[in-house]
């Protein structure tokens, strides 16, 4: 774990240099500790979903910049799909009669029997995952260098990541204010994806934040937004 950290804060450091801040937020979720048992697993799940979905715009964009290179991109792929089908596994009641849950709960199955066997063998569980998330950060880290290289494909690279923090959102970039909204207004079970999918939701929201000029303050406009729509659906707990 104390590699994956390391590998993270290099990448904060090569945003900082190149563009005066660190732009991966800090994870505020708990680190784990040996033993290297479930419990230490399912903690690096949950780090690791944090990582890809919850601190800013960069892992997203470093994920497209890989697409240059089909079987780094196809490892980042399939480690963040991992990734996101064993939070889910972790964190959700299931159906059996959803065929998308079900395809979520296979993938993560399949992958603990191939990691761990049966028995699981979680210590070794943990391991694999690990390193294939460091894995990750060292094929961003040799994106980054590869474009840095030559002093104009730099400039083009961080000028287009600029442009596109401030005008692209992903839909499940939503999510966390949804959540967030709905966790402070004592809104329990709230399916946030169901709620974000409802509607035009997410074209209506991408419209609102692409009305400001930093990224910073159009996710304060859409958090204060995203709380009025629910206000205004579930209204004022009494």
């Amino acid at each position: 774990m104390d590699k994956l950290v390391s590998r993270v804060e290099a990448l904060r450091q090569m945003c900082l240099e190149n563009l005066k801040s660190k732009e991966i937020r800090e994870i505020s979720v708990e680190l784990p500790t040996p033993p290297f048992d479930e419990l230490y697993f399912r903690k690096t799940v949950a780090w690791c979903y944090v990582l890809f979905h919850e601190t800013g715009p960069f892992i997203r964009f470093s994920g497209k910049l890989l697409r240059a290179n089909p079987p780094a991109s196809e490892a980042f792929g399939k480690t963040k799909q991992f990734i996101d089908c064993a939070r889910t596994a972790h964190a959700h009641n299931l159906s059996k009669d959803q065929p998308g849950d079900q395809a979520k709960k296979r993938t993560y199955d399949i992958w603990i029997s191939e990691h761990g066997g049966a028995p699981t063998n979680w210590e070794n569980c943990c391991h694999a995952l690990l390193n294939e998330a460091e894995h990750i950060l060292v094929l961003i880290e040799d994106a980054y260098a590869t474009r840095c290289a030559d002093q104009t494909d730099r400039e083009a690279l961080w000028e287009s990541y600029k442009q596109e923090k401030l005008t692209f959102w992903e839909a499940h970039e939503f999510d966390p204010f949804v959540e967030k909204a709905a966790k402070e207004m004592d809104i329990d079970g709230l399916n946030c994806t169901q709620f974000r999918n409802a509607g035009k939701r997410v074209d209506q929201w991408r419209i609102l934040v692409a009305m400001f000029d930093t990224r910073e303050a159009a996710e304060k406009a859409i958090e204060r937004a995203i709380r009025s729509e629910l206000i205004n659906v579930f209204g004022c707990a009494p």
